[in-house]
């Protein structure tokens, strides 16, 4: 009798250790994800500042980035003419001749240019000079082209954009309209 009873103390006093060490480990593993939470979190915490911005938003898609240049009151460009382009306000109301604004970029993403007949011409797009061009395209037909720019160029802070309209022979003018949106520097 006494060695079942020496054996249950044994057991009691083994179980309570055993049992211990299990709400231990219970409480360890309940506590261990909250501290673990807490390192992931201050490892991948984000600061937005200007320098280094945490993109949040796609820019193209947010309405006052958005920028549509044409010449001023929609007239159409005549050859061998540089031609300032100005923003279009929604209302029907045109701007001064566009600059990009201080601290931003231009991302031009397309190009309408319209045509009523078919000839030589090309369009090219400047920043301030002919001797900025910037992009040259050949359009020879009648009608309306769209140019695609999936990743966009861009046009720096300062820099104005004109369009001009060059060719051989019969030269026409044409309509023209340039969409894009800002992006911080």
């Amino acid at each position: 009798m006494k060695l079942t009873n020496a054996l249950k103390s044994i057991s009691m006093a083994t179980g309570g250790v055993v049992g211990g060490a299990a709400i231990l480990a219970v409480v360890l593993t309940l506590a261990a994800p909250r501290a673990a939470h807490a390192v992931a979190a201050a490892l991948v915490q984000v600061t937005n500042t200007t320098a280094n911005p945490a993109v949040t938003l796609d820019a193209s898609r947010a309405a006052s980035q958005i920028v549509d240049l044409t010449t001023l009151g929609q007239a159409a460009v005549n050859p061998a003419t540089l031609t300032a382009l100005h923003q279009y306000i929604p209302g029907g109301t045109f701007g001064p001749a566009y600059v990009v604004p201080a601290g931003q970029n231009l991302v031009i993403t397309s190009i309408e240019a319209s045509s009523e007949t078919a000839s030589n011409n090309y369009l090219n797009l400047y920043d301030n000079t002919t001797t900025g061009q910037r992009e040259f395209w050949y359009l020879p037909n009648a009608g309306t082209t769209q140019l695609q720019f999936p990743s966009g160029f861009v046009y720096p802070a300062g820099s104005p954009v004109y369009v001009y309209i060059g060719g051989q022979g019969n030269i026409t003018q044409m309509f023209v309209y340039v969409h894009g949106y800002l992006t911080a520097e």
